[in-house]
């Protein structure tokens, strides 16, 4: 990426400019933190973020080769691709819905929720700035330096990448950079097959400090769960041979490599016609080690951190996190493709719990354009 090449995401340009050798990432803003009395003179969780940033003489950004702005918390479900038609100003990820370059198709995948930055070396700053609509160059100098990262990372050409900005402890509230390389497209993964992996990126101490005052019921768990699924068909019937399913152990941690992914059959129904998978739904219980998979605590109750929940697609029950997602962003995704409307297709998903928040990213690979008669 050219040296002092400027780009915003409240600059929704139609001309991308070229990159060269690129890596591709993708950036989300984990800090979840209310800001209270106790906690008044804490950075605001709202981030500029700046790649091979220019200082003036105090040390406060005046440039970057890349400038993203309006960073805000990220949203619950991260989608396989970008809106085009959304013009919203404040982002829940990078490159989000800003008009810059972002991925091809990649051995079968499509990488366009991903921006592209040139491989290499690059040194990148996030500061947090006040909520407003004002463009960061625009605000005062005593507004533009509130660091709270300032790193140095390697991005290999033609890798693809997922950094996320946490809180890496409780006890010294330190911020951090998590940058995960991932690896799907070099994994021989079925196309008839859903794939899930999991992390908990929670800060340590989280579980430990966690004060349940009843205003977040079964959002922390132990650092250590089991995770189980349940399939789930039309009229919200559980698929035989597909209940309580052990799926993965999750683990409290930070290290930065993959975990192994789990899989459930696209088409679970034996007699399905195997291009429509049907509406659907994924029920996942996550309890503590020792509690049965269908263990759900109580109508409402507080479980302490043996157990919640999360729930996929239109036939699932109820959980204690219900993402929302329609047939084209689901864990089943079913659009009209070829001859067929709609033709069902598996994802590939990471599901990251950090500090009390469940997230889900789902990646898709590519599918034939529609055949209108």
């Amino acid at each position: 990426m050219a040296a002092g090449y400027m780009l915003m995401a409240a600059c929704r340009k139609s001309d991308f400019p070229e990159v060269s050798s690129p890596a591709y990432l993708r950036v989300f803003n984990c800090l979840t933190y209310n800001v209270t009395i106790e906690n008044k003179d804490a950075p605001q969780p709202f981030l500029t973020m700046l790649i091979d940033p220019q200082l003036d003489a105090a040390g406060v950004p005046v440039n970057a080769a890349l400038t993203f702005d309006f960073l805000d918390t990220r949203g619950p479900l991260a989608r396989p691709y970008p809106d085009a038609g959304n013009s919203a100003l404040w982002q829940k990820e990078f490159p989000g819905t800003a008009k810059i370059p972002v991925g091809p198709i990649v051995n079968g995948y499509d990488l366009s929720g991903y921006g592209m930055i040139t491989g290499g070396q690059h040194r990148f700053m996030f500061v947090t700035r006040p909520r407003s609509t004002d463009p960061f160059y625009s605000l005062p100098a005593s507004a533009r330096n509130k660091v709270l990262v300032d790193t140095t990372v390697s991005l290999t050409e033609g890798e693809i990448y997922t950094m996320n900005i946490l809180e890496k402890s409780v006890y010294n509230r330190k911020v951090g950079v998590y940058l995960r390389q991932e690896q799907f497209t070099k994994m021989p993964l079925s196309d008839s097959l859903v794939y899930v992996n999991y992390y908990n990126l929670s800060s340590e101490g989280y579980a430990k400090t966690f004060v349940f005052d009843g205003t977040a019921i079964n959002k922390c768990v132990k650092d250590t769960m089991n995770v189980f699924y349940t399939l789930y068909g039309t009229d919200r019937m559980q698929m035989k041979g597909f209940t309580n399913v052990f799926s993965a152990k999750m683990v409290r941690s930070q290290e930065t490599g993959v975990h192994p992914y789990s899989s459930f059959p696209l088409f679970p129904d034996p007699a399905s016609s195997h291009i429509y998978a049907g509406t659907s739904g994924q029920f996942f219980n996550i309890v503590l080690p020792g509690n049965p998979p269908e263990y759900q605590f109580g109508n409402g109750a507080e479980s302490y951190g043996t157990y919640t929940s999360f729930a996929f697609g239109p036939e699932a029950p109820a959980a204690v996190n219900n993402l929302v997602s329609d047939p084209r962003t689901g864990m089943v995704i079913s659009v009209y493709s070829g001859i067929y409307n709609p033709r069902s297709f598996a994802t590939v998903n990471t599901v990251e719990y950090i500090n009390g928040n469940l997230y889900v990213t789902t990646l898709q690979r590519r599918y034939d354009p529609p055949v209108y008669k």
